[in-house]
């Protein structure tokens, strides 16, 4: 090889590692310390203006909030976050996703399994609900319900009663159907609060949100059992958008977190897949509209195929998974793009969510470069 010849050849691999170590560094993954670290989403390899194109798509389609409690990371980076990202209020039924990481981390200990039947720890379950399991109530298929209608004046259904721990007669027997039902969740809570013996807040301080950084959070309690406050096992959990990010990363990453295996990858895994088949029918309840066959997991809501032969988010990747609350509240992880969406209010769900966030999640697909 000539001289010029060599030089153009170690010009041509100094250009190819400074490539490489470009495309490394952008797709390496990193946690957060004390605080995101900022970053702008084209050095994380996401297009500015498409991205800025699918932000104002989602402000157009959301309330009077928009984007203010916006935040996305990508790569464990903060690329964006609304100016009151910080702001704590209810995330409601995104909570849902505390209480059966509770479960999830009581079979990682071996304390219970996922079909032990409820009732053994919650003798109120054995009269009407003894062939309730763990996964029932994880899933929805319980056919639990509480003694009396909503406390709710402004709602017509039964859900939601001052009684949720008084079984009233099932809806269906176990496995049978699905039906979205909150008492359901809150008995879930108070059974768990039995097993542990302590409050579920408490236990997940210890093992998973003080280690991930969540900081200070609050899960306002439901009554209490054994004198240990109940803490509401279908809503009531406090917290901004940043904290609940790190929730979502901590998912996105099967557990892990910055080396340390916080929550199993089994666990993980199982929780974020479809558990609830698209062949199980919708308990013909006040809530049916909430359709959860072939799109809900342990608590959180998978982008699968319904029984209508609809994905949940239509434009979505297949992969993605997220925790849904009232007033528009969201934590949407996308393991495809390393990418963590938090989107969080007190204003309302947009008219046609799933189709609104479908889009939305599509529009940041096209602005993905790498």
């Amino acid at each position: 090889m000539n001289l010029s010849n060599n030089i153009l050849f170690k010009s041509l691999l100094i250009t190819a590692s400074i490539v490489l170590s470009g495309c490394v560094e952008q797709n390496t993954i990193v946690f957060p310390g004390e605080e995101w670290t900022v970053n702008n989403p084209e050095d994380q390899g996401v297009d500015p203006l498409r991205f800025q194109e699918a932000l104002d798509y989602l402000e157009s389609h959301s309330l009077h909030n928009g984007n203010r409690e916006l935040v996305v990371i990508r790569n464990g980076y903060l690329i964006h976050a609304g100016d009151q990202a910080d702001s704590v209020h209810n995330i409601w039924s995104c909570s849902k996703t505390f209480t059966s990481t509770v479960l999830g981390l009581l079979i990682d200990d071996g304390v219970i399994d996922l079909d032990d039947l409820a009732h053994t720890y919650e003798p109120l379950l054995k009269e009407w609900y003894a062939g309730v399991s763990f996964r029932h109530f994880a899933t929805m298929t319980s056919g639990y319900s509480g003694v009396g209608e909503s406390r709710w004046e402004d709602v017509d259904y039964a859900d939601w009663s001052w009684t949720p721990y008084e079984p009233d007669e099932p809806y269906f027997s176990p496995g049978t159907a699905y039906a979205y039902w909150d008492e359901a969740q809150m008995m879930f809570g108070r059974v768990l609060t039995r097993v542990l013996q302590r409050t579920m807040h408490d236990f997940l301080m210890e093992r998973v949100t003080g280690p991930i950084g969540m900081g200070t959070w609050h899960w306002f309690p439901e009554k209490a059992v054994d004198g240990i406050p109940i803490n509401n096992g279908c809503t009531n959990v406090h917290a901004n958008a940043l904290q609940l990010a790190r929730w979502g990363w901590l998912f996105l990453n099967e557990g892990n977190w910055d080396g340390e295996q916080l929550i199993s990858k089994e666990w993980i895994k199982m929780a974020t897949a479809v558990q609830v088949p698209s062949t199980i029918p919708v308990a013909d309840t006040d809530r049916k509209s909430t359709v959860g066959p072939g799109c809900y997991g342990f608590n959180w809501w998978v982008n699968g195929m319904k029984a209508d032969g609809r994905m949940k988010l239509p434009g979505a990747p297949e992969g993605c998974y997220f925790a849904s609350g009232h007033n528009n509240n969201k934590c949407i992880a996308i393991p495809d793009w390393n990418m963590v969406i938090v989107r969080m209010g007190e204003d309302g769900h947009p008219e046609n969510p799933d189709l609104v966030y479908g889009k939305f999640l599509q529009m940041i697909g096209n602005a993905i470069i790498n």
